[in-house]
């Protein structure tokens, strides 16, 4: 045995002092192949610990030790183990180097980990109380330590036993001697906290006593400048925020504060201020219900304003303490509702932007700049006022303030791409200006801004044409920074895309430009640049068409197969894309292809997720056999594969969709990899699949239907094998993810998705789940919905104020309710009647406009569904649909006008008597409305008034008004029960229709000469009754009118 560990020690020696690798090899060779595969390792390396003189030699045998247990352990005799146990607490106290004392308090926990759960180590505890009580500091901080590292492999055995434990804590939290100690102990309690159950009262009031001391100790890291240990404890807070056990509570006040202060405070090092504002930025996310509930936005924003007028650093990826202010500020924006928020950051903007310090006008810009992703509808009627500061930045004499008020715009042009697009005259004269700018950051996000505005641009584009492609590609050939031209060549496909066939002049120029671009192949400049070019190349394709782009296709696509190889996820996610659009362009002429671009797809939806840069904090410096015990592995997590997977995803339902049968050999493995990607961790990916299972539906649904469906349960129409066969696969997969969904955005798309699918393919996808998917919009309704949960549900909030994202969902859920009454009918009033009124409930005073919009658009389009289901809830819904004809905002009234035709077309209660209350609210309507739409719904609801009780309308009065706003300008489906009307008037040889005749002989005219306006048969009718007042009247002159030609 002696010379074994003679040789063992020698072999370490040699790795510790080792200057080149060939002995590195050679050394770790033997010990692989000589020395690991023998249990005689296991006491050797104990023995090179106890005696060695070289730290190094000891520190190394430590780290060695702790990787041979979980295999050779068990290979030991008992009393040999219990001889080891004893030397090892030995070398712990005993070891004066803390490196080693740390290595070996992690062999003990490995042991612990294999003998603790069989109880074959009762001395553990004794030896852990002993020297956390010991008068010695060192002894101290070998028991928190140890403490510490069996926390990380037996936490359950410490959880039945938590009573001594803190008392333990409550002592060495505040040890007089070593800060270490106390440092350890907050570490601890960090884990332990991990362990503490939601309803676990007991441990849960305990653990908050402890809080006020690991501030303590927070505190005075900060004080000597402790940068490490504050770090480690900045961590612990940040877990406290996330786990469900309510542990801040009661202190999350003062804890904010105390970060804020922190964050604020110019004398700390940069690096601490920025984990102190980390944590308010997660505290945002996690404990959103209560900083709403106590009141704690405004407080955070104004400690956060100047904080965001401090210089950033050159690097754009590096974080300081004002980009951390502004990253707080977006996680309050996009998770509080906006009336908290904007209202509080904008007078500061205002200040800030007239101040003459350039910094505080960056701090305005981008203070601006964060918050509107959260508050775009909000702000959305305030655009006229909030426009002037953004040009104002972007004018500004310096640099940092142009550069942030690109941004600014940027983001406005993301969130509200129709507003901007209308200010199409004012801003892109100023970004064309800024293009011209000499620092290249302000050129770049002049282009990123471009970019944006283009995309909604759609005709407007045309006029800038000629001097946007020249100023472009000017760019494109001289700009000095790689970004500045990936940004020039995004922003060009943008143009494509905006201008379609418009675009074909400048063809010739840019396609050679993008396949020199897509030949790269040299680091990640080029890579950058060829990812571009190669999203440009689809974009351009899609605007000139396929036989514009056919020249080019062949070229462009051994390319974009080419780069599946280079080893980027970014150049995948960009081929994918390519192929996607060439699918669409040249639909079933792209399916040669699919054979080679398949196999890469699937691959990418199975590539496993190692993250690169994980791997684990000890240095191993020997290249072992992989025997590591940690758990590493249980989070591994890529975004560059995640963001691949998701472009995979995506483009197995655009092939599908556009190549038909040819894909059919492909559809059984997509379906596969889609289900098995259905859980992924990343939301984008979870969002593709949901796009491409409900693409796979519709496309089977296409290519083998061809009769309409028909409304009602159960289904009366005949639906395809193919169909039945793919609805029984995706609609479970799908249902089965909604009941876990966290993300409100993907719940979004699964609700959107439903409302199309149900629209083309009628009620058969939802025949077996019917139940079901109510069940899950009622807990929308009712904020019961897994994606709903705060992280705080321990908090009452106002539920008047909405986060913007949290309106979305619900008004996607109420498209639902609607679509599910339009396809299944009356048969869905008793659900109606449960929702109606939470429909409802969403159409008062203090909602948005949008969510009132939905509320009475919504029970509108459901009345459209049940028909006559509606009678038990008419007076409710009357006066619901009264009030909001006079509301403030013209799409409420629109959909009001509406909602209230259709309810008196359907109800089968006697309306008549409310009939001059019904009239006096539309009558309004009729006169001078800014949008075409509120005066056509209500010139609608007023024919389906006169339709139903035409004796209960003095049609004296109210046929002038009618026939004067004819014809409709831009809801023609309103044009049915318009025409309807008239017809039934006539029929009924009414004297006030008749009167009006020549008043609507040139409606009638209009109507018939543009095709969109009618429905087939409303049409012919009207054809017919030409022709029969032709024949009654000759004196009307039809005969030699322009009408003659449809007589």
């Amino acid at each position: 045995m002696e010379q074994f560990v003679a040789g063992l020690e020698e072999l370490l020696t040699k790795l510790a002092t080792a200057q080149d690798s060939e002995t590195l090899r050679n050394a770790t060779s033997t010990l692989n192949t000589q020395f690991y595969v023998s249990a005689d390792c296991i006491p050797a390396f104990v023995q090179i610990i106890s005696r060695s003189p070289h730290v190094q030699v000891r520190q190394l045998a430590a780290v060695e030790l702790r990787k041979r247990i979980s295999k050779r352990w068990q290979d030991i005799p008992e009393d040999a183990q219990t001889a080891i146990r004893g030397q090892l607490l030995q070398i712990a106290l005993n070891e004066q180097h803390e490196i080693v004392r740390h290595s070996t308090a992690r062999v003990i926990s490995s042991i612990a980990r294999i003998d603790v759960p069989e109880n074959k180590w009762p001395e553990l505890l004794g030896f852990l109380n002993e020297a956390c009580a010991s008068v010695t500091a060192i002894h101290r901080e070998v028991g928190t330590y140890c403490l510490y590292t069996l926390f990380e492999v037996i936490a359950d055995f410490f959880m039945d036993h938590t009573a001594p434990l803190y008392e333990l804590f409550t002592k060495a939290i505040v040890d007089p001697e070593s800060k270490r100690v106390r440092v350890t102990t907050v570490l601890t309690l960090g884990k332990l906290a991990e362990f503490i159950e939601v309803d676990d009262k007991e441990n849960v009031k305990t653990f908050r006593n402890m809080i006020p001391g690991m501030v303590n100790v927070l505190e005075q890291c900060l004080k000597e400048g402790d940068e490490e240990s504050a770090g480690e404890i900045f961590e612990v807070f940040d877990t406290l925020l996330m786990l469900d056990a309510p542990l801040l509570s009661n202190h999350l006040v003062d804890l904010i504060r105390f970060f804020l202060g922190i964050g604020s405070n110019r004398e700390l090092d940069d690096s601490l201020r920025v984990m102190a504002l980390s944590f308010l930025m997660w505290a945002a996310v996690y404990k959103q219900n209560k900083i709403r509930s106590l009141k704690l936005v405004g407080f955070i924003v104004e400690g956060l304003m100047p904080i965001g007028t401090e210089e950033d650093p050159e690097d754009v990826d590096e974080d300081s303490p004002s980009r951390l202010a502004f990253k707080v500020l977006n996680a309050l924006a996009t998770n509080m509702p906006p009336q908290q928020v904007f209202p509080i950051v904008m007078p500061v903007v205002v200040a800030y932007m007239q101040n003459p310090d350039p910094n505080y006008r960056k701090a305005a810009m981008m203070s601006f700049a964060v918050i509107i992703e959260g508050c775009a509808e909000f702000m959305s009627p305030k655009l006229n006022e909030l426009l002037p500061l953004v040009c104002s930045g972007l004018q500004d004499p310096e640099i940092i303030v142009r550069r942030a008020a690109c941004m600014a715009l940027g983001c406005l042009a993301e969130e509200m791409p129709a507003e901007i697009s209308e200010n199409h005259q004012t801003l892109l004269p100023l970004v064309f200006n800024l293009m011209n700018d000499t620092n290249p950051e302000v050129t770049k996000h002049a282009c990123n801004a471009l970019d944006a505005i283009l995309e909604g641009l759609g005709d407007e584009v045309l006029q800038y044409l000629p001097m946007l492609m020249e100023k472009l590609l000017f760019l494109l050939d001289n700009a000095p920074q790689t970004e500045t031209k990936a940004t020039v060549m995004a922003a060009i496909g943008s143009a494509a895309h905006a201008a379609g066939e418009g675009f074909e002049p400048y063809f010739g120029g840019v396609m050679p430009r993008i396949r020199h671009l897509m030949t790269l192949t040299e680091g990640a400049d080029e890579a950058l640049l060829r990812g571009v070019a190669t999203d440009s190349a689809g974009a351009i394709a899609e605007a000139v068409g396929a036989e514009k782009f056919r020249p080019f296709t062949q070229d462009l696509m051994a390319l974009a197969i080419e780069q599946l190889s280079l080893d980027s996820p970014r150049l995948r996610e960009c081929s994918y894309a390519f192929f996607s659009i060439m699918a669409r362009v040249f639909g079933e002429e792209f399916a040669p292809y699919l054979p080679t671009v398949m196999p890469p797809i699937i691959a990418s939806c199975k590539a496993e997720e190692k993250d690169e840069a994980n791997f684990g904090s000890e240095i191993d410096l020997t290249l072992g056999d992989g025997e590591e015990d940690d758990d590493e592995s249980a989070f591994n997590f890529n975004s560059a594969i995640a963001d691949e997977k998701e472009f995979a995803a995506d483009a197995l339902g655009e092939l599908f969709e556009n190549t038909r049968t040819h894909f059919l050999p492909y559809v059984e493995s997509s379906v596969q990899e889609l289900t098995e990607l259905s859980f992924h961790l990343f939301d984008g990916v979870r969002k593709a699949v949901v796009g491409s299972l409900f693409s796979f539906l519709k496309t089977f649904y296409v290519m083998t239907t061809a009769d309409d469906w028909k409304s009602g349960l159960p289904v009366t129409y005949p639906v395809h094998d193919n169909v039945q066969n793919m609805t029984s696969l995706i609609i479970p997969t799908i249902l089965n993810m909604w009941k876990d969904e966290d993300d409100k955005m993907v719940v979004v798309q699964m609700c959107t998705e439903l409302i199309q699918s149900l629209k083309l393919m009628g009620p058969s996808i939802i025949a077996e789940s019917v139940e079901e998917i109510s069940r899950n919009v009622l807990d929308i309704f009712e904020k019961r919905s897994i994606c709903q949960q705060a992280y705080d549900e321990d908090d009452f909030v106002d539920e008047e104020e909405e986060a913007e994202s949290e309106s979305l969902l619900i008004g996607a859920a109420g498209d639902l309710v609607a679509a599910l009454c339009e396809t299944i009918g009356e048969g869905y009033s008793s659900y109606f009647d449960v929702f109606m009124p939470l429909i409802a409930k969403y159409y008062k005073k203090s909602k948005t406009p949008s969510e009132r919009s939905m509320a009475i658009g919504c029970l509108g389009e459901c009345i459209t569904g049940i028909k006559t289901a509606v009678t038990p809830h008419t007076e409710r819904l009357l006066q619901l649909f009264i009030k909001a004809c006079g509301d403030d905002d013209q799409s409420v009234k629109s959909n009001a006008a509406y909602a209230l035709g259709i309810l008196v077309a359907n109800s089968q209660m006697d309306l008549g008597a409310q009939y001059p209350i019904i009239l006096t609210a539309l009558y309004p309507l009729f006169q001078g409305q800014p949008v075409p739409n509120i005066t056509d719904n209500a010139t609608g609801a007023v024919a389906r008034l006169i339709t139903a009780r035409p004796e209960a309308v003095p049609l004296d009065q109210v046929l002038p008004v009618f026939i004067g706003v004819l014809p409709l300008k831009a809801d023609f489906a309103e044009n049915q029960p318009v025409f309807n009307c008239i017809f039934q008037l006539f029929r009924a040889n009414n004297s006030f229709i008749h009167n009006q005749t020549a008043s609507l002989l040139p409606v009638f005219l209009h109507v018939l000469s543009d095709e969109d306006q009618l429905g087939d048969s409303t049409r012919a009718e009207l054809i017919e009754l030409l022709r029969a007042l032709n024949a009654q009247s000759p004196a009307l002159g039809l005969a030699t009118s322009d009408l003659a030609r449809f007589l």
